[in-house]
């Protein structure tokens, strides 16, 4: 009779874990494919409250019927096995301690909204903070729904490459709309009777273009790091498509933060790929995909300046680089050269032979691996191997640049010599003109919390989303005379976490993102495809740095976060 007990107990909490799987699964399918298309209208004015009230009321049915399942199992439970599975699960937790059940990132996330419902309880606008509803509706609400996505999808989704390439399918039809938006040719009709200059910063189905691409930055990382993991020639193709299309459409978004997105990608690649030749081959397309896609368009912006909008900024410099063209061909011999020398050396096939002699590791670690081209030399992984050389290499260059521009920063700024660095001091004079005037949105925000919050203010935040209340109440008529705008937002998700939730709460959210990241690079080589969602939540943060969370485009990064850990604790299982 315990036994049969036992078997029910058994029983239930797999059928309940089935069922939150398969919730849970769909929801991430309808995020990651219907979710980047979705518009209600033929008309950029409600996109905001459209695709937020699509997420919102995805995560709520979402959590809703897990909630629903996790009753009844309880319920049922307690009916048919006197509360066996109860006692166990809090037997298991007991035993294990809720320290060792939560990682790093976890806990941070806990911290983080712990203290956005401290900020929320403690402001003076309640309703405000909760809604957000002054701001771009990422109030407590909204954050509220992301940490409890994040803990259902982490704890009970069954990850597939598949919902990636649902994911790029419907990126790469966004991406399209945006390029030929870029030619003014509006096929969806949504600028119709829109002045130009107005038209001109709204595109494809994400409207403004800081917000596209911040989507496109994520594309292009999942593109680059499935490509570059991926074995099967046909998949290559297939993600190589989807790269190619990703580069052009970010180039041709006019907005100067995807570039953040696309070096963060391009720097963290050969720490994962310089382990292996195979590795940094793909290394080498990957780059000349993009400068390929760069050459284009400034191609076409000579060649049809009436017809297209135009870049200015860091675009402009980038697609008129002297020898721009010639650079992207030197970086598609090298590739190709590089894979003719290894296959006549039989060195192509190294990681595929890797796999089938059934080691466990990838790119250079020895073991089973996600790539591969076609023959197979007798030790194929050892054939393939780089060595730890390169990536120390690669180390040491990004460490010496990023000393070089700290260097420069600091003689620009404190030293007063920004005009020894021409074009260059417009990225590295720091005052209010810098970034489109972002530096003085960032000025005003440590000023205000130094000389305006109260001291509970300064620990817990103004509130959650509350950034427009604070630049009205503070510093109206200095925005007015400055800017003749009204900011309600930092322009930068981590100072705007600052201000509207305080240092406690910013701490938690770092620890959360780098606790996430640091999982998933630790685990990619039994995964690889954790190589993609890896670079796309350190894609979306770097853009962040000078971006603003909104409920457009915000829930892809905290899917692939929860989709990321998902994963690992599978693995881990």
């Amino acid at each position: 009779m315990a036994r049969k007990d036992k078997k029910q107990t058994a029983a239930l909490g797999e059928e309940f874990a089935k069922f939150a799987g398969s919730v849970t699964g769909i929801a991430m399918l309808a995020l990651m494919l219907i979710f980047p298309l979705f518009i209600s209208s033929q008309s950029y004015s409600n996109i905001l409250r459209a695709k937020y009230k699509f997420f919102w009321i995805l995560a709520v049915v979402m959590a809703g019927l897990c909630l629903l399942a996790g009753l009844l199992w309880f319920f049922t439970d307690r009916m048919e096995n006197r509360g066996e599975g109860a006692r166990k699960f809090a037997a298991h937790v007991r035993e294990t301690g809720w320290k060792k059940l939560l990682s790093a990132g976890d806990k941070g996330l806990l911290v983080f909204i712990a203290i956005a419902l401290i900020s929320t309880l403690t402001s003076e606008y309640l309703y405000e903070s909760f809604w957000g509803n002054e701001g771009r509706y990422s109030g407590f609400f909204l954050l509220a729904l992301y940490t409890v996505m994040y803990f259902l999808v982490s704890r009970f989704f069954h990850f597939k490459q598949w919902y990636l390439d649902a994911f790029l399918t419907a990126a790469t039809l966004a991406g399209l709309f945006g390029i030929t938006d870029y030619f003014r040719m509006d096929i969806m009709g949504y600028k119709v009777g829109v002045p130009l200059e107005t038209a001109d910063i709204f595109t494809s189905t994400f409207g403004n273009i800081n917000t596209f691409t911040a989507f496109l930055g994520m594309s292009l990382a999942v593109a680059a790091g499935l490509f570059a993991v991926e074995k099967d020639w046909r998949r290559q193709l297939w993600y190589f498509l989807h790269l190619a299309v990703a580069s052009a459409a970010l180039i041709t978004s006019q907005s100067d933060n995807g570039y953040l997105a696309a070096a963060a990608l391009f720097i963290s690649l050969p720490f994962f790929l310089f382990g292996t030749r195979t590795g940094a081959r793909r290394y080498l397309v990957i780059l000349a995909v993009f400068a390929a896609a760069a050459a284009w368009v400034g191609w076409v912006n000579r060649t049809m300046p009436d017809t297209v909008i135009g870049l200015a900024g860091i675009g402009g410099a980038v697609t008129t680089l002297p020898g721009l063209p010639a650079l992207a061909a030197l970086l598609w011999l090298a590739a190709g050269g590089w894979y003719l020398y290894d296959r006549k050396k039989g060195r192509t096939g190294a990681l595929a032979g890797a796999a089938s002699s059934g080691r466990t590791s990838a790119l250079g670690a020895g073991g089973k691996s996600a790539l591969g081209d076609s023959s197979s030399p007798a030790d194929p992984a050892a054939a393939d191997r780089l060595g730890p050389l390169p990536r120390r290499i690669w180390k040491w260059a990004m460490i010496l640049i990023a000393a070089a521009m700290v260097c420069m920063f600091v003689d620009a700024n404190l030293l007063g010599n920004g005009d020894r660095y021409g074009s260059l001091a417009n990225f590295l004079v720091f005052d209010d003109q810098w970034g489109n005037l972002r530096g003085f949105a960032w000025r005003i925000t440590f000023k205000d919390y130094l000389e305006e919050f109260t001291p509970l203010q300064r620990v817990f935040g103004y509130g959650p989303d509350t950034f427009g209340i604070i630049t009205t109440t503070f510093n109206r008529m200095e925005m007015h005379y400055a800017t003749g705008q009204i900011y309600d937002s930092a322009h930068n998700a981590y100072i705007h976490y600052f201000a509207t939730i305080g240092p406690i709460g910013l701490g938690g959210y770092l620890v959360f993102l780098a606790g996430s990241l640091a999982a998933m690079a630790k685990h990619w080589r039994e995964r690889p495809a954790l190589l993609a969602l890896f670079c796309a939540v350190l894609a979306y943060s770097a853009q962040a740095m000078v971006n603003i969370d909104l409920p457009i485009v915000t829930p892809f990064m905290w899917a692939f976060v929860a989709m990321g850990i998902a994963c690992v604790r599978r693995n881990g299982e």
